[in-house]
């Protein structure tokens, strides 16, 4: 069953986090009864109108009873029973927002039945685990497809990756993950680590060196190409093979090419630059926009470079990415207007307060 108290409650969980930029989860469906938005959460008002917005534009709770009204009481447990009766009353779709920068972010349509199909073919491709454990969000498409539609479909529990000891991980779990993720589990673990258990990753390109390290410490790796836009659409098990297309999909060769899903009869452009090195199987390349995955959000460097040359201390700012590792960061040459450190202090101070935390460049040159 998809739609329980426990699935909804973590969305919904999910997504305040993303709002507060607190860690909300963990929750068992016991402890969700007793949780208020506002005193437990620590949401006011306009964080809990943005956080009813992303909840009716999933769920198109708008579409159906006029009951479902969100915002009518703080508990979580409220929000959680207006969602259950609005997909009792409506199922056919779900609207995802993309994982893009502040400048870029759209949202994006899909029906259950197309989400099903590519979760019952992952059904396939993966062998069925003792349990699933996830360290991503469950209100993305990708966490949504492995972190509820997967469990529901083999039946078997689901639990956060802070309640798992690295010791507790089998051959029969399944861990579901970024490569933001991956990284920090693999440094808070000691030099040369054994983590024998399955793992998938998606949402950014993974880097090959931390592909390997992971293979050699034991876990059994599938990576997994798509976008919030299309669903996923390859998998790989090794950094140094290509991704083979998942087999309701067809490529039609024409540039840029296009990629027909023939169990919706759905066509769209494909998501990046891509390499078909036969039929089914493909390399990528690079975007076809200027945005760069960093932390599982797709960072635009246009937006980046408008906002700090928006600050009046600045007079002109260079904006670059570059690669280490294969994990994409960006870097920044500011030259400011009078170069003290009054001015420097703010202008950081500009740019973190203006700039998500994936969009602020690791490596910033003020002169």
């Amino acid at each position: 069953m998809i739609w329980t108290p426990e699935n909804v409650g973590r969305i919904i969980l999910d997504t305040a986090s993303r709002i507060t930029q607190l860690p909300q989860h963990g929750l068992t469906v016991g402890a969700m009864a007793h949780v208020d938005l506002h005193y437990d959460l620590g949401l006011n008002s306009l964080q809990r109108m943005e956080l009813a917005a992303h909840m009716n534009e999933l769920f198109g709770i708008f579409q159906t009873s006029a009951d479902n009204y969100l915002l009518a009481n703080t508990s979580l447990s409220h929000w959680i029973n207006c969602v259950l009766r609005a997909r009792a009353q409506a199922d056919q779709v779900l609207t995802f927002r993309t994982s893009g920068s502040t400048g870029a972010s759209k949202s994006v349509t899909h029906s259950l039945t197309s989400l099903l199909a590519e979760a019952r073919f992952l059904t396939e491709l993966i062998p069925r685990p003792a349990h699933v454990v996830t360290s991503v969000p469950a209100n993305h498409i990708y966490g949504f497809i492995f972190t509820v539609l997967l469990p529901a479909l083999w039946d078997c529990p689901l639990q956060s990756l802070n309640q798992q000891q690295v010791s507790d991980l089998t051959e029969d779990t399944l861990v579901v993950g970024t490569p933001l993720t991956w990284e920090f589990l693999y440094r808070a673990l000691p030099e040369n680590p054994a983590i024998h258990c399955r793992g998938i990753s998606s949402a950014a390109p993974m880097p090959p060196d931390l592909f390997n390290r992971l293979s050699k410490a034991g876990v059994v790796l599938t990576e997994i190409y798509g976008s919030s836009d299309t669903g996923g659409m390859g998998y790989r098990h090794s950094p140094d093979q290509p991704f083979t297309l998942f087999p309701y999909l067809e490529r039609f060769t024409n540039d840029p090419a296009t990629i027909t899903n023939t169990n919706t009869g759905a066509t769209y452009p494909a998501p990046d630059r891509l390499n078909w090195i036969s039929e089914r199987e493909l390399s990528v390349v690079g975007r076809l926009d200027d945005a760069i995955p960093i932390a599982g959000v797709n960072v635009s460097i246009t937006h980046v470079q408008k906002v700090i040359e928006d600050c009046p201390l600045v007079a002109e700012c260079d904006i670059h990415a570059k690669a280490d590792n294969g994990v994409s960061q960006l870097y920044a040459a500011i030259r400011l207007r009078t170069l003290t450190e009054a001015n420097r202090v703010a202008c950081l101070h500009w740019i973190n307060e203006r700039l998500i935390a994936p969009e602020v460049p690791k490596h910033m040159y003020l002169y």
